[in-house]
Parts: C-alpha cells; structure tokens; sequence
C-alpha cells in the first residue's frame, strides 16, 4: 500500500511540474489574474446590482471560464503527451500498474488547479477587501447601511470552485483514457462541461412527476450521470450574504464533488485498463 502511494506520489509530482512549466498554464493564469484586478475597473458596466456582488461575479465567472479551459485542455494534454511520447510504456513497464498511472495524471492536474483557483481567488478577495473599506467610509458618511464581504466564505468558495475543476479534470481524464486523438479529448471534454452547466434545466424540463416509478427512477438515474455544475455556484451567498451557506448545503456539494471525481477516476482506469498502448 505504502509503496503504491509512493509511486502514484511520484507520478503526481512530476505531473504537477510538467504542468505548471507550460505556456498555456502562465497564460491562463495571467488572463485570470488581470481579469480578477480589472473587475473594479469594469463596474461602469453592472445594471441595478451592488458593486460588490458585480466585482464578485465578474472575478467568479473569470474563474470558471478560464479555470474550465485549463482543466479540459491541459489534463487532456498532460495524458495525451505520454501517450504520444512513448513514456506511457517505460513507465508501465516498470511495476507501476495503470491504474496507479491514472490517478497519479489526476493528483498533478488537480494540484496544478489548486494553484490556479488558489492565486485568483486571493487577489479577488484583495480586490473585494479594498473596495470594501472604500465603500464603508463612503457609508459611514451617507448614513447607509455598508456592505459585507466574509473572507472566510470566499474561501469556501474557493474550495467549491476546486472540486468543480477537479470534476472537470476527472471527466476529462476519463474521456482521454478512452479517446485516441488529443482533439477529440478537448472537444468532448468541452461538450461536457457546457452540458454539465445546463444540467439543471434537463433536470427540470425531464424530472415531473410520473405514474411510471420506474421509469422515473431511470430519468432520476440518466439525469445524475453528468454531474451538476450549477450546485457548486453559490459564491454570492458564501461571499457576500450576511446569513451565508448553511454548513451542511456546503457539505453535500462537498461530497458531491467527492463522489463524482472518484466515479470518474475510477471509470477511466477501467477503460484505460483495457486500453492498447
């Protein structure tokens, strides 16, 4: 046990580097950061919400778009290149088993994302903190009530973001280990999360009460197969709302995320498995 733990840490940590060397990685990175300063700078444009939640929602949406991006093409990429290269066989030959192999791609691509949503999310909560203060002398002065910003809630949120990313990134993995084109992994993989994100209106337009039990416990089924992406967006209440997110709402999509990253993780070492290299 302790020996595959090792090389599935080993796997994981030259992944991470590979990663985190890569152009695209530093563009990505760069475009979210500037994204997530220049949201004060974009203000001018918000219709009728609080500056705060409008500075918020620009530095979330700049989160998950890019942080989409990175997951699907750089865990396609990151499995795809040892495939290409050949290294997927010196190091299977060795006794590293697949599905060791697999899961260590995931542990480096998800680390890698760490980073990511970790970076963008202090400096959008640097950004938030400081207008903040701008905002309470201003209200001290009006006589207005301030706004709020709970630091703690944006970490949460943080937390939230990386499990959504980690979903992707599982999905992703599980696509590539049965794809034979790099391009393919990225274009499926993107279908993916678009859907993942309209799930919530399938789940309505299609989950009605029925006189079938069984064949509503089958929509119930085929409708989970793709997980929601929309339950992991709560940002405005954990950020700014004065009452937050009860713990156990946090806790269900928690394990939410848990449940659909090690399904798809472990779907892709079955397909991988079998999988001629």
């Amino acid at each position: 046990m302790q020996a595959s733990f090792l090389r599935i840490s080993w796997i994981a940590r030259v992944t991470f580097l590979e990663a985190v060397r890569q152009r695209f990685f530093a563009f990505l990175l760069i475009l979210g950061a500037a994204m997530a300063l220049s949201s004060v700078s974009f203000r001018v444009l918000d219709f009728g919400h609080g500056e705060l939640k409008f500075i918020a929602d620009f530095g979330f949406g700049g989160m998950f778009l890019f942080g989409s991006v990175l997951a699907v093409v750089m865990t396609a990429q990151l499995f795809f290149s040892e495939m290409d290269n050949r290294t997927a066989l010196t190091l299977l030959a060795k006794p590293l088993g697949r599905g060791e192999f697999l899961l260590g791609k995931f542990a480096g691509a998800w680390a890698v994302l760490a980073v990511f949503v970790g970076v963008l999310s202090a400096l959008l909560g640097v950004v938030l903190w400081g207008r903040e203060q701008e905002l309470l002398l201003l209200a001290e002065q009006s006589g207005k009530v301030p706004p709020t910003f709970s630091a703690s809630g944006l970490a949460q949120f943080a937390l939230l973001q990386w499990l959504r990313l980690g979903v992707v990134a599982s999905i992703v993995l599980a696509i590539s280990s049965l794809a034979r084109t790099f391009l393919y992994a990225v274009v499926v993989g993107a279908l993916a999360v678009v859907a993942g994100q309209l799930q919530w209106i399938a789940q309505d337009a299609i989950l009605k009460p029925t006189e079938s039990p069984a064949y509503e416990a089958l929509l119930w089924c085929t409708s989970r197969v793709l997980p929601n992406l929309q339950q992991f967006n709560i940002g405005d209440a954990l950020v700014l709302g004065a009452t937050g997110v009860p713990a156990d709402a946090v806790g269900a999509v928690v394990l939410a995320g848990a449940a659909y990253m090690a399904a798809y993780v472990f779907l892709g070492a079955l397909l991988f498995g079998r999988r001629e290299i």
